[in-house]
């Protein structure tokens, strides 16, 4: 992509998902559970695919991208008139799917850094002596320094 195509579809992102918040009135669209993913911009600027992703289950899913695929042309109208270009390009909305799969793989992640520390907790309660503790300190009490010298060692009368 060309940087002049990038910063296209950065300026779509951002504008498109202001107008979904602000101008959209459609109730099947929750602004607060769609969000503007990213968009690649064709090429030759005239066509844009907007990624979205909807919070909600599966039917909601559907029902919200096929409400906002019904006011494609009403946003890319609002979009024509926020953004100056010599043509604006015809929207397509479609599902992120990437973004699904990263919050699926990042779930699994923390399932399994779960287990390992459960794992871990079992092996280090395995392994402690479950012989006597080293005595309790009392209130005020210093603990020993291990690095303190005898006064009497044969290193201090060399």
């Amino acid at each position: 992509m060309s940087r002049r195509t990038e910063r296209v579809a950065r300026l779509i992102q951002q504008v498109v998902g202001q107008i979904i918040l602000e101008r959209i009135n459609d109730p099947r669209v929750d602004p607060a559970r769609v969000s503007v993913t990213r968009v690649e911009v064709a090429p030759d600027l005239t066509s844009a695919k907007v990624f979205c992703s909807v919070l909600g289950s599966d039917a909601e899913q559907r029902t919200a991208l096929r409400a906002l695929q019904h006011a494609a042309g009403r946003i890319q109208a609002l979009l024509h008139e926020r953004v100056q270009l010599r043509f604006t390009p015809v929207l397509r909305f479609v599902e992120d799917r990437q973004f699904k799969q990263s919050l699926t793989t990042l779930t699994l992640i923390q399932q399994a850094m779960d287990e390992i520390r459960q794992q871990d907790e079992i092996r280090q309660q395995e392994q402690t002596p479950a012989g006597p503790q080293p005595p309790a300190r009392e209130a005020g009490e210093e603990p020993e320094d291990p690095e303190a010298v005898d006064e009497d060692s044969p290193e201090d009368q060399a």
